[in-house]
């Protein structure tokens, strides 16, 4: 660091002289993660479905999240306007919108068959969304290694529903040893082990 430099990094305490090149550092060499679909669920965690895209923005803006991302809020204002039915039919328009694919729009989604009553329980009774697998392991400070990350859940798993702590740790378990920078990082591994 320049011992003249007005301006320091305060993640790496580099120096510089001009404030705007400190902001192409941060942008370049310390960029924030994308915000990913397991954010938008958990964001949504406690919305009551089916909800249009208007209703959903509503809801967000009347949480008071503290570090809402504009680009996640951005993320869900691209969705489409329509109504859905849960979050995982967000999560599935949101990647379709991440990947340049065109998302279904009103008319295509009315037209699927809802869900039978008997497969959706069973769905529900056993699958573990996205949201849930970043809630357990909500307060933990990342980078950890996969052993933190399991030493982590087996002294919290306790704040989670008892039906699925085991299913939880079965799936942490599946990751590969290393170590996991952000949450990003761990779905990537997860979705690739699914």
């Amino acid at each position: 660091m320049s011992s003249n430099s007005q301006f320091t990094c305060k993640i790496c305490n580099q120096g510089f002289e001009q404030k705007s090149r400190l902001h192409r550092h941060m942008l370049t060499s310390h960029p924030e993660p994308a915000p990913s679909i397991a954010d938008v669920e958990k964001l949504l965690a406690s919305i009551k479905f089916p909800k249009s895209k208007s209703e959903i923005l509503n809801f967000i803006n009347s949480q008071h999240i503290p570090n809402l991302k504009n680009e996640l809020l951005n993320l869900v204002s691209s969705l489409p306007n329509r109504k859905y039915r849960d979050s995982a039919e967000i999560a599935q328009a949101i990647k379709k919108i991440k990947n340049g694919k065109k998302v279904k729009s009103s008319k295509e989604a009315e037209s699927l068959l809802s869900p039978g009553k008997k497969g959706g329980k069973s769905a529900a009774k056993y699958s573990i969304s996205a949201a849930t697998l970043a809630r357990s392991l909500s307060g933990i400070n990342l980078p950890q290694s996969k052993e933190n990350i399991n030493r982590y859940l087996k002294e919290n798993i306790f704040k989670m529903n008892k039906d699925i702590q085991s299913d939880i740790l079965k799936i942490y378990n599946r990751l590969p040893k290393k170590k996991y920078k952000d949450m990003t990082e761990i779905e990537k591994e997860l979705s690739k082990s699914v």
